[in-house]
This record gives C-alpha cells, sequence and structure tokens, in this order.
C-alpha cells in the first residue's frame, strides 16, 4: 500500500509540476542588459567615435575599434574572451546577451570577417542566438549573409542570415529608397509622409536577393541602372522568439546628423531593439530547497552558473493553496550588491514586482504571512558591475571591484519556504 502511495504521490508532484512549468510566460522581451549596444568598428571596418542616431536615442554604448591586423588578438580578446574574460564583452557568464544590439559598421567585410577568427565569429552567432540583435551597414550587413552569389559557403561570414547576398559594385554614388506601407519602421518615423528617403550614400554596397522564409522588406533601392533598382535596401530576419532581430543596410545612413536618413538609421536600430529575445527562467524553485547559483562559465550548466554585471536571473515558484509565511531568502558573497524582487503571474522587474527588497548588501529576506496560490516569479538582480579602464581604443579594459568579479560572474542562492 505505501509503495502505490508513494508512486502515486510522484507521478502527481510530476505532473503539477509540468503543468507549471507549461503555465511560465514566454512572450515578454528580456530587459536584463549591462548596456544597449556594442558598436564594432573594428579591423576592415570603419572607426567612428559613436553615431548620431545613438546620440539621438540616447543609447548607453560600448566601442571597439582596431585598424592593424596585428590587433587582432586584442580585438577578439574583447569580443571573444580572454583568461580575464571568459565570455567576452558580449555575453554574460551564462551565455545570455550583455547587450540589447550589437552595430557593425561599413567597410571591408571579409577583412574583418577573417580578423575575427572562428572564435569571434563564433561568439556573435551565439549572442544573436542567445537572444540580442543585430544592425549591419554596408560590410556590417553582407557579413551577416551565409555567403554571396559568387561564394555561397564564404568561410568568414557569419551565417546568422540564412540567406545570399549581392554586391552592387557601385562605388561613392548616392541614392533613393523607397518605404514599403506595410514596412515596420513607419512605426517609429513617418519619414515626410511620402515613403521615401532621397540621397543615402552607397559605396560598393550589397542587398539580400534571396530573402529566407520571414524576412521583411522594411525598404527598397530606387537605383536605376544598378542591379539593386527595387531590391531590398533594409531588410530584417528573426528566426524565432527566442533570438534577437537581424536588421540590415546595404547603404550608408548611418552617419548623417539630421533628417530622413537619421531617422532611416534610428528606425533601424528601435527595430532591432524592440527584437531582442524573451526572459526565461533559470528554473522552479521548490519549498526548502535551497538553489546555489555557482557554477562557472567554463562547466556549461547555464542553469546554475553565477550571475553577471547587472544582470537579473528569473526563477518561478508554484505556491500550493493554504501556504503560510511565505519566506523568499537571498544571499551572495560579503561586498557584493543584489536586488531581490518577486512578482505575481508575471516576471518582476524593477518597474514590474510586487514586492522588492531594495536594501544595500548581498543578503535579502521577506516574508509574506500569506501568499495568494499559483505561479510566482522571482528575480535576483546583480548591481555590481565594472568601469572601464582609460584606453585610445575606449572600451577594453575593465576595472574590476576589490573582491568581486562580476564579469565571470558573482554566486549566491536564492531559497523559498513556505508551511
Amino acid at each position: 500500500m505505501r509503495r502505490v502511495f508513494a508512486w502515486t504521490l510522484g507521478v502527481l508532484l510530476a505532473f503539477n509540476n509540468a503543468t507549471a512549468v507549461a503555465q511560465v510566460h514566454d512572450n515578454v522581451p528580456n530587459r536584463s542588459f549591462y548596456k544597449d549596444v556594442f558598436f564594432d568598428c573594428g579591423i576592415g571596418l570603419t572607426s567612428l567615435d559613436t553615431l548620431p542616431a545613438f546620440k539621438m536615442l540616447g543609447l548607453s554604448m560600448e566601442r571597439v575599434a582596431f585598424t592593424d591586423k596585428n590587433d587582432a588578438p586584442q580585438q577578439n580578446a574583447i569580443i571573444a574572451g580572454d583568461s580575464l574574460d571568459w565570455n567576452g564583452h558580449l555575453l554574460y557568464p551564462d551565455g545570455a546577451p550583455r547587450f540589447k544590439v550589437i552595430f557593425l559598421n561599413g567597410g571591408t567585410s571579409t577583412i574583418h570577417g577573417t580578423s575575427l577568427g572562428e572564435a569571434g565569429r563564433r561568439r556573435i552567432r551565439e549572442f544573436v542566438n542567445a537572444g540580442g540583435s543585430y544592425v549591419g551597414t554596408c560590410a556590417g550587413a553582407i557579413l551577416a549573409a551565409k555567403g554571396t552569389d559568387n561564394s555561397p559557403n564564404t568561410p568568414n561570414f557569419l551565417g546568422i542570415w540564412p540567406g545570399l547576398f549581392r554586391r552592387t559594385g557601385k562605388a561613392r554614388v548616392n541614392h533613393g529608397m523607397t518605404i514599403d506601407k506595410s514596412s515596420k519602421l513607419l512605426s517609429y518615423y513617418d519619414f515626410g509622409g511620402d515613403y521615401r528617403i532621397d540621397n543615402v550614400r552607397h559605396n560598393l554596397g550589397n542587398f539580400p536577393y534571396d530573402l529566407p522564409n520571414g524576412a521583411e522588406v522594411l525598404a527598397r533601392f530606387d537605383f536605376k541602372g544598378s542591379n539593386a533598382h527595387e531590391q531590398p535596401a533594409v531588410a530584417a530576419y528573426k528566426a524565432s522568439a527566442a533570438v534577437g532581430r537581424i536588421v540590415v543596410c546595404g547603404s550608408h545612413p548611418e552617419e548623417v546628423t539630421s533628417g530622413e536618413r537619421l531617422d532611416l538609421t534610428a528606425g533601424m536600430i528601435r527595430y532591432a531593439l524592440d527584437g531582442v529575445g524573451m526572459t526565461t527562467v533559470k528554473g522552479f524553485l521548490n519549498n526548502g530547497e535551497p538553489r546555489v547559483m555557482d557554477r562557472y562559465t567554463y562547466e556549461r550548466n547555464p542553469e546554475f552558473t553565477r550571475i553577471g554585471d547587472l544582470q537579473t536571473h528569473h526563477f518561478a515558484v508554484d505556491i500550493p493553496d493554504g501556504a503560510k509565511n511565505v519566506t523568499f531568502k537571498l544571499n551572495g558573497p560579503e561586498g557584493s550588491h543584489f536586488t531581490l524582487a518577486i512578482c505575481k503571474d508575471t516576471y518582476a522587474y524593477d518597474d514590474c514586482a510586487d514586492f522588492v527588497s531594495t536594501i544595500e548588501g548581498a543578503t535579502h529576506q521577506f516574508t509574506l504571512p500569506k501568499a495568494a496560490s499559483g505561479l510566482w516569479y522571482v528575480a535576483v538582480k546583480c548591481l555590481d558591475t565594472v568601469t572601464l579602464a582609460p584606453s585610445s581604443h575606449q572600451a577594453h579594459q575593465y576595472q574590476r571591484a576589490d573582491g568581486i568579479d562580476p564579469i565571470n560572474g558573482v554566486p549566491y542562492t536564492i531559497e523559498v519556504t513556505w508551511q
């Protein structure tokens, strides 16, 4: 009899847990990032301090800028990682995107793709697959493809756009663009109401000529005398809700400081920002079972990996009927700083939580004498971060706080108990 009861109870618990898992939201965009934009002006790409659209939109940014091929090891230590930063600047310790968007500037695609090496190219792919978005202009656009019509499998391209691009062969010219009336860009700007943009600079640019399923044409070339005429000038692709959105433009609107060309660049960036992947939970918390988040990147166990700088980890807990004195406990190492938040029925973020503990330090606890039954979300946020060391290349060496290394992760323990 006891064996039958134990088996029945096990099946019931497994059923209830599976039901709770099925109820977890999968449609809330991720909002856990260190900064908005990683600006890649690396080897082979035009070196710019910033873009007018970044300033216009008030975006936080970090930048990589090298010009000499001999600087490839330094460039790739930033992008792909090294002994001090195992995941590189693009990813958190658990592999989540650390920035919302990576922006690749114009220049020479083959030089930059080659300079990244396989490790750098793989890191950018991982960034997009984990939910970070991608914007590329000219060289940055074609670099996203798997190849060109003349080289269908270009080994030094990223391959995040599952299609081929074609080069125009047109250098140092200006052209117009027409905005499709269904274009998502019109959600952000009206472009004068005539669905047209004039005088966009073009220099040996490109266009996607075999659009993958699900790709969107946001603008078309008005480029008579070119093989690009009426082809996609700006296009976007998002393989699934979980991954980032890729937005590409075969020309150069990005350096213009005012007017519709500035709006075009800003619209591309905004569409990418709105296309990041979804928030996910690390797992379910069970009554009285501490969950220790102390694994390192190289252990390849992201559900239990340490938290990164300004990152938020999310968990879910299924509170049963009649639960009393529901207590949430968070403990981190001395010298670190966290916040703890909970919310009923949706993910807890700073501006969307039922209860938040923001006291200074790494130890947080609060108790709900009675808690509504059902699914609750728990959010742990690491407030520790890094500062940028002075550098002629702007942002490539981080200064860490004494005793805390948020780049490679800060450990903590989270627990929920109830009677």
